[in-house]
């Protein structure tokens, strides 16, 4: 067994499964990042996702378009951005508390309106969704082990890795990016600068509430063809980590994802071991928890170190 899960480990099939279970990890991720660069924490990228899923099967199903179920979970993701964005700069509300909340109602509203459209509390299986397609890149798709590994994905993974290098560009090469990340260090210096930080972080969280709503479509409308209840199992958390692992450096946010996202495929390729479930299914939270762990310790080190030069 030990063979034949080593070869697994450094095949082509098993780089696909990483991408393919990474994908809503690094919507998730890149969700939370963008939030709080602008110095909102949005800690309900998992409520968004919820929606985002249970909507874009909806309204594929009553507009007969994939693409137009695509487009009715972005607005979605939008409206939840707005909500945010009115409760905390014009309510001024914490936005952890709106966060949890956002995460409590998405759960049980989502439930209620899966059974008012199906009369089911499970699935959407009734419903005739439709799927988003998966893409064959012309070329690479017929050369050995790398068509392999990134052609035949499902639409929005790639998607996902536009937005990667769109965001790169926004917060590192524009001037908006670094308005961003002055309105997260220190709003009252942006504003002094005059920065006009509510409209700045309004945008971030926006952009936040769509990255995580696509997240959501991409787990009903490609990974699986329908949606289910608490389909979302924790990835907006570990997205949520993820963010919280790269700080401010997204690089490292992506790269914290990567790791986390090989520890799901990690999973899938356990599962056909057949070793105990429970057990296996745990794997992607250690690997969060063994992280935050480590953020902590480079944390504590660093105040340390901070400490230690003032006193000098």
């Amino acid at each position: 067994m030990q063979t034949s899960i080593w070869s697994q480990l450094f095949s082509a099939s098993f780089l696909f499964i990483i991408i393919r279970v990474g994908t809503p990890l690094m919507y998730a991720s890149l969700s939370s990042y963008i939030a709080s660069l602008a110095g909102i924490p949005n800690i309900a990228i998992e409520g968004i996702m919820n929606f985002g899923a249970l909507f874009g099967v909806y309204f594929s199903a009553i507009t007969g378009s994939a693409w137009l179920g695509l487009l009715g979970a972005i607005a979605i993701g939008i409206g939840c951005g707005l909500l945010m964005g009115f409760f905390t700069m014009k309510m001024k509300a914490d936005p952890i508390m709106i966060g949890i909340a956002l995460n409590l109602f998405s759960a049980d509203f989502a439930i209620f309106l899966l059974l008012l459209w199906t009369g089911s509390k499970g699935t959407t299986a009734s419903l005739p969704s439709k799927t988003l397609p998966s893409v064959n890149i012309p070329f690479i798709e017929n050369i050995p082990i790398l068509g392999e590994i990134i052609s035949g994905h499902y639409f929005l993974t790639y998607i996902c890795i536009a937005m990667m290098i769109l965001l790169y560009i926004l917060v590192y090469k524009t001037s908006f990016g670094l308005r961003m990340q002055a309105c997260g260090l220190d709003a009252n210096a942006a504003e002094s600068v005059g920065i006009k930080v509510p409209k700045v972080r309004m945008i971030a969280v926006i952009i936040s509430g769509i990255l995580a709503a696509m997240g959501g479509a991409y787990l009903s409308m490609g990974y699986l063809s329908i949606y289910s209840s608490n389909m979302t199992a924790s990835r907006g958390w570990i997205g949520v980590a993820a963010a919280a692992v790269g700080g401010r450096d997204l690089p490292k946010v992506m790269w914290a994802t990567l790791l986390f996202s090989v520890a799901s495929g990690l999973v899938n390729l356990l599962l056909l071991e057949n070793l105990p479930s429970e057990l296996i299914n745990t794997i992607p939270y250690l690997s969060v928890l063994i992280g935050l762990v480590i953020m902590s310790i480079r944390s504590a080190a660093k105040l340390r170190a901070s400490r230690e030069k003032k006193a000098a």
